[in-house]
């Protein structure tokens, strides 16, 4: 509970500060009158729109629970593999598969999540580009054959 209601505080921070400079858009069912700037978009089919979303949004971003210490959030698959632009807390998980840096970005305060923001959408291309680098490496190496394999081979052994 302590975990959750923290997040909530830190991800308000953050759409507060960014709310300040940029257009933020959050797609959510839940009512957001702590976040006046922000532009509630409301709840979205997360399987025929989202992908739509993710692609086609300068930044994407994931702030994880801070209690949860390990694995890659689903939410991050989702976005690399809609070829969006990933702009996430840092998970020791993601050196595993992806190289920060070109497959997405890792912030690591508050402040960092800011610069980072500003930079990456004045510089469209190079955004562009990890984008289309992390969804190749999606593509690649996690799909469900990949990954059904990895677990055949384990169980199997």
């Amino acid at each position: 509970f302590i975990a959750r209601k923290l997040a909530e505080k830190e991800r308000q921070q953050i759409l507060t500060k960014l709310s300040n400079r940029y257009n933020v858009k959050l797609f959510t069912p839940n009512p957001t009158p702590a976040l006046p700037q922000v532009h509630d978009m409301g709840p979205v089919d997360y399987y025929n729109d989202m992908p739509y979303i993710f692609q086609n949004s300068k930044i994407n971003l994931n702030i994880s629970l801070r209690s949860i210490r390990s694995g890659i959030p689903l939410r991050c698959m989702d976005i690399m593999g809609a070829e969006g632009f990933l702009l996430s807390n840092y998970q020791a998980d993601f050196y595993e598969h992806f190289i920060p840096g070109e497959d997405l970005i890792l912030y690591e305060s508050q402040d960092d999540l800011l610069t980072k923001c500003n930079y990456y959408l004045s510089h469209d291309a190079e955004r562009r580009q990890i984008a289309a680098n992390g969804y190749g490496k999606v593509k690649e190496s996690h799909t469900y054959e990949v990954r059904l394999k990895e677990i055949f081979e384990i169980v199997f052994r």
